[in-house]
């Protein structure tokens, strides 16, 4: 697969999503700087590529289908900041399918 990278910055969560619910992490974590950070919903601070992968890989194993929807863009100068919503679908460990829903802001 190609990845495929956002000409503006309220594409990104769609791209995301379109990389993750095929199941591409490379493509999903190409979209990530070097340094990003990532809290988990437990609220740790991941940083940089290999522990976001190590938990976008879990999700992705887990059949989780996201859609997103971008609630707020903020930009000053060349740096723009998106809230995003989202929501869909995992499979849990005992192979039942329940709802998620994520919020995340990026830049």
């Amino acid at each position: 697969m190609s990845t495929i990278l956002p000409h503006k910055p309220e594409e990104w969560p769609r791209v995301f999503e379109q990389h993750f619910d095929a199941g591409d992490l490379d493509a999903v974590m190409a979209l990530y700087d070097t340094e990003a950070h990532f809290t988990t919903r437990s609220g740790e601070t991941l940083v940089g590529g290999e522990a976001i992968r190590k938990v976008l890989g879990s999700l992705i194993k887990a059949k989780t289908q996201l859609h997103s929807r971008v609630v707020r863009k903020v930009t000053v100068g060349d740096v723009a900041q998106l809230y995003t919503d989202f929501e869909g679908t995992t499979v849990d460990s005992s192979g039942k399918t329940t709802l998620v829903h994520q919020k995340a802001i990026g830049r």
